[in-house]
């Protein structure tokens, strides 16, 4: 009765532990950062479904034509806190929504590479007296927006 394993079975044994680990490793990474990458995705339309129309009705109430660009006092973070909880993948000392582009998109916000794991930026364009304002999300990389008008 046989009692070890002879070197065949072991060298066998790892060969596949290996092409395991191989396949494995790579996609536990991608899964942490796919799940931030989602977060993002849900807080810019999260903006554009509710915080940038209550925005926009708060201008036009204001008679601003339903921009928010004037809106917005210097304490950016803790203005758009009163809306929306802001993740820990947005880096909250470079939110600035009075860089919301009249007509075109321009970056408000920027995701902290070092939570997200890839570049992200938040786009804007600001209100009009008839369109509340939209935000995109972009992933730099491969520069392809991710959250756009549907």
């Amino acid at each position: 009765m046989k009692k070890a394993f002879t070197m065949m079975e072991l060298i066998f044994v790892i060969v596949i532990l290996g092409i395991l680990a191989g396949v494995a490793i790579p996609r536990y990474f991608a899964v942490g950062q796919d799940s931030h990458q989602a977060v993002l995705i849900s807080f810019v339309r999260t903006l554009n479904r509710t915080t940038g129309e209550s925005l926009w009705s708060l201008s036009m109430n204001e008679n601003k034509n339903g921009s928010i660009v004037n809106l917005v006092p210097n304490e950016n973070a803790k203005f758009l806190s009163k809306y929306i909880q802001i993740p820990k993948e947005i880096n909250s000392n470079d939110i600035n929504l009075s860089k919301c582009g009249d007509g075109e998109y321009k970056t408000v916000m920027t995701a902290n590479v070092k939570i997200a794991g890839a570049d992200y930026n938040i786009t804007c364009k600001d209100g009009t007296a008839v369109a509340a304002p939209y935000f995109r999300l972009i992933r730099i990389k491969d520069n392809k927006i991710l959250v756009r008008r549907d």
